[in-house]
């Protein structure tokens, strides 16, 4: 068994920071799986000036690629295209795995025979750091069919709270959105719909470290302006598979769609200029067939802000509530 970690990388500014970050998520998945199974670590440069330092890190199971810069989405498709590994997992560059996680997880994916696995992702600040392994053992949930976890959870979006079977993402020809910045909540509902076997723990595997500056902190115009246009077009993307795939059964996946399209108008409502923004939003959600928005599998909260949101005294409480508990 052979897991494949890519780590996608950009320095455009050639940050020191940004280097010594890199070498902690790798140092990270070394720590993990040195001495517990064959593994590759992938590190695709996105179109940086200049090489990272990774001398520190350098083995014969750290692989080293470059490539024009293209985003996220097209430098984990790199990272994909070159995986040699049985399983793959993706690791941002500034985040880094707990230590003592993985090999429980692989293990369990052996055991039960899954093609996917979803491990627990921690929220992190630098003052936690160094992270310790968790105290408690791992237990796994019964394995289930994407279609059938996405009909009864809400389904996390993050590509790098999951352990991915290759074969699952290569048979049905996975892959990412290119040039934009909501490439996981498109990837992700695809590849879950996928799954024949679904097996999660809640135990983290993952940290996610926030720290200013990062794509996810930026609520500039331009920032704001670009995610929204993103997830519409993840939307619409969504919408077409769905279409292609309608002989399947693929209830979750409506569920997932309608809910991301649920908090796309959240988003929205954030907006300062949230009036105009809805009124610009909502026709793009009707074209699609996404608002109303209804699922019949949706919590009582979704059908009460389905119901809140279809006229304008309803639409000013929702950003109301918004605003108040963002």
């Amino acid at each position: 068994m052979t897991i494949s970690v890519i780590i996608p990388y950009y320095n455009p500014d050639c940050n020191p920071e940004t280097d010594s970050l890199l070498i902690r998520a790798a140092k990270s998945a070394q720590d993990n799986l040195a001495g517990f199974c064959d593994y590759e670590i992938i590190i695709v440069n996105d179109g940086s000036p200049a090489d990272p330092p990774i001398d520190s890190i350098a083995d014969a199971n750290v692989r080293y690629i470059r490539r024009e810069h293209g985003m996220l989405g097209a430098t984990r498709n790199t990272g994909i295209d070159n995986a040699t590994g049985d399983m793959v997992a993706f690791l941002d560059a500034d985040d880094c795995y707990y230590p003592v996680s993985l090999a429980p997880c692989i293990k369990a994916m052996q055991e039960t025979g899954a093609d996917l696995l979803g491990f627990g992702m921690k929220r992190v600040t630098e003052g936690e750091l160094p992270l310790r392994p968790s105290s408690k053992a791992p237990s796994f949930s019964k394995p289930v069919t994407g279609n059938y976890y996405m009909r009864t959870h809400n389904l996390p979006g993050s590509a790098c709270r999951y352990l991915i079977k290759t074969s699952l993402v290569r048979n049905n020809n996975l892959r990412f959105m290119e040039n934009a910045y909501i490439e996981d909540e498109e990837f992700t509902p695809r590849m879950m719909h996928f799954s024949l076997s679904y097996i999660e723990t809640s135990i983290p595997a993952y940290a996610y470290c926030t720290r200013s500056g990062s794509i996810i902190t930026d609520v500039s115009q331009r920032m704001i302006e670009a995610k929204s246009a993103d997830t519409i077009k993840a939307l619409s993307s969504l919408v077409r598979f769905r279409e292609e795939h309608g002989s399947e059964s693929h209830e979750g996946l409506d569920r997932k769609i309608s809910y991301l399209a649920m908090d796309h108008i959240r988003r929205t409502l954030r907006r300062k200029d949230w009036p105009t923004a809805v009124r610009q939003q909502i026709p793009e959600l009707c074209s699609m067939g996404l608002f109303p928005l209804r699922c019949k599998d949706g919590s009582i909260g979704f059908k009460i802000y389905s119901s809140l949101s279809r006229c304008r005294a309803g639409l000013l409480l929702l950003h109301l509530a918004e605003t108040f508990y963002k």
